[in-house]
């Protein structure tokens, strides 16, 4: 009696460690996990199996002949099983696209191998010399015959669907067939090896180990799935058409923890939002970035009420080490993922509206079809100014400014406005936000300069009455320690007076760029250059900034002009501005007048200059010295 059964022990307990792996991990259950998952059961059987086909043909004197033979040609079947179950997992990823023909092909050997063993009886030699045993004859031949017709069938629908398998999938997958091939062979040629328990074993760790790891879609410090398991099993739930909602949580405040807290208590921030949501049932997390997490559901009969508990959730403390942290998010969800068409728009679509939902975390952000159109107008602007800077498509605009006392124009502010491919002008409210994001907003800013300097160079426009040229500069421009550099070296370079020059910033610049800002403004009003405050009483409006920097004129914004007309106390703030900023030394004008009552009212109150629709709209540089020379 020989035992020859080293290779199938071998490879049961090789088969058996991947499985201990295998189901102590969790899993996405994705199609290539599920039909990974088959075919390691089904090893799993053929090996024991194949033991147990030994051990009851080294006893077949004392076992009745059916019991031996059911248990060989149930050995030969599993074969076949998995060679079947091989097939399905190689195409597992394009399984939605495969025609029944292919299907058929997989499941015709395997019944017509149930009916030849049922027919044929399975012989059993024993070598004479060394007592080795193992089966032969008409039942082991067809076996054989249709472990190749699957080796090569799917071969050929992995090499017909090659475009749309991963090549990661398709390198391994070959190297899996050659390995069967291969040992089909030898096997064949020699038949007391029994070696094909040992090459599934084998395929199984490498499929394994280069395919099927788990532990490839974990977040292992959160115990969540990480970004590639997202990307995987959307891209599949697409390409299946299941219809699946999401939900995305962005933690707005991590770095401002950071700076309080320290990262520990950053970490802990994480982990206990982690396990929060991995309580919800039936559920999936993912955590896409550092703060963005998203939430995968079963179907969207569970959507609202999932988004009220986490926003209602994410409204409250979070105590991490006896402490209360609040955590600022933003809720952003979707109904149905099959509204897109491939996973990268997919991702891109919750990247963006994580950032969109940020901004204002009062509500959950529901992304439906009015939200998706808004953010394909903006990816359009933001093709169109990308398109405009690199195609000189930037333009300049206009609006004289009325000088009351004088009683003709005396200064204009510079309005930039892009065309796309198309020719369609957008305006600066579109795109600005877009451009100081991005980075953007230097070149821009930039070629603005130029653009006002040619102007003023080109147009001699003190011979209209224009003393000067408004030219706004945006929050990032500010921060910049070369700028008053760069803006001298400009106006040098066309030869324009300093004193032509008005630059116009913002509030929100003098808050967050203060220091940086006076030392440019020094030396640009060194140098001859004048600031204005522009749109004060927007904001903050505060005095600090007014008294503390050094500036010319302050703009008081539309929004003071529209509620003087109709509040009391926006009346009496406004008096009282208008005479403050006069005793501090400075210059006002007023924007968005557009009726005639809004243009007495603020001559009444003395202010010096008066900007909007019931003087002039914004014109191009052609035809805006024409209208000007008409007040002369």
């Amino acid at each position: 009696m020989v035992w020859n059964i080293q290779f199938q022990v071998a490879a049961l307990v090789l088969s058996l460690v991947v499985a201990a792996m295998c189901f102590n991990q969790k899993r996405l259950n994705f199609a290539s996990e599920l039909a990974f998952i088959r075919l390691l059961v089904g090893t799993l059987i053929s090996i024991s199996l194949d033991i147990t086909s030994i051990v009851v043909i080294n006893y077949r004197d004392r076992l009745p002949e059916f019991v031996v033979q059911f248990f060989c040609e149930l050995y030969l079947l599993s074969i076949v099983l998995v060679a079947c179950l091989s097939a399905w997992f190689a195409v597992a990823e394009i399984s939605y696209k495969i025609k029944p023909i292919w299907r058929n092909l997989t499941v015709i050997p395997f019944i017509i191998e149930t009916v030849v063993l049922i027919l044929f009886k399975t012989g059993i030699h024993v070598n004479p010399e060394d007592g080795t045993v193992y089966t032969e004859g008409i039942t082991v031949f067809i076996t054989y015959v249709f472990c190749a017709f699957h080796i090569i069938t799917t071969l050929i629908m992995v090499i017909w669907e090659k475009s749309v398998i991963r090549k990661r999938r398709r390198i391994a997958v070959y190297a899996w067939l050659v390995c069967w091939l291969a040992a089909g062979i030898l096997q064949f040629f020699a038949n007391e090896l029994l070696l094909v328990s040992f090459v599934m074993s084998l395929a199984i760790v490498y499929m394994y180990c280069r395919l099927e790891n788990p532990e490839y879609h974990l977040d292992f410090v959160e115990n969540v799935f990480n970004k590639k398991g997202f990307h995987m099993l959307m891209e599949e739930n697409i390409r299946f058409h299941r219809h699946k909602p999401l939900i995305s949580i962005s933690i707005n405040n991590l770095n401002a923890i950071n700076e309080i807290f320290g990262n520990k208590t950053v970490s802990a921030v994480i982990t206990s939002v982690c396990a929060f949501l991995q309580d919800i049932p039936n559920t999936l997390i993912f955590r896409l970035e550092d703060n963005l997490l998203t939430i995968a559901l079963e179907s969207d009969k569970e959507l609202d009420r999932v988004v009220d508990l986490v926003f209602k959730r994410m409204s409250f403390p979070w105590e991490i080490d006896q402490t209360q942290v609040q955590i600022e998010t933003g809720i952003s969800y979707l109904v149905d993922i099959c509204d897109f068409e491939s996973v990268d728009e997919l991702e891109e679509v919750v990247h963006y509206f994580a950032y969109e939902s940020g901004k204002t975390n009062d509500t959950p952000l529901l992304i439906d079809d009015e939200a998706l159109e808004k953010r394909t107008r903006t990816l359009e602007i933001q093709h169109a100014l990308e398109w405009a800077i690199s195609n000189d498509a930037v333009e300049m605009y206009y609006q004289p400014i009325y000088n009351i006392r004088e009683g003709k124009f005396s200064s204009m502010e510079a309005l930039v406005r892009i065309k796309d491919e198309n020719g369609k002008l957008i305006m600066p409210g579109d795109f600005i936000e877009y451009a100081e994001k991005n980075g953007m907003i230097l070149t821009l800013g930039e070629m603005v300069f130029r653009k006002v300097c040619e102007f003023v160079r080109q147009s001699k426009i003190e011979d209209y009455g224009i003393e000067y040229i408004e030219v706004n500069l945006s929050v990032v421009q500010c921060m910049q320690d070369d700028l008053a550099k760069n803006f001298k070296n400009i106006m040098a370079e066309y030869g324009i007076p300093p004193h032509r020059i008005n630059l116009e910033i913002t509030e929100t610049a003098a808050i967050n760029t203060r220091y940086t800002l006076e030392r440019n403004m020094d030396d640009l009003i060194a140098y001859g250059t004048s600031f204005s405050l522009d749109d004060y009483g927007s904001g903050y409006s505060n005095l600090t900034y007014m008294v503390g920097m050094p500036l010319k004129i302050i703009k008081i914004d539309r929004s003071i002009t529209i509620a003087y007309d109709s509040s009391e106390k926006a009346r009496v703030a406004t008096e009282y501005t208008v005479d403050m900023v006069h005793r501090l030394g400075m210059e006002i004008v007023v924007e968005g007048i557009e009726t005639e009552e809004q243009y007495l009212n603020f001559k009444k109150l003395g202010v010096e200059y008066i900007q909007g629709y019931y003087f002039s709209k914004p014109l191009p540089k052609e035809r805006v010295l024409n209208y000007v020379r008409e007040w002369l």
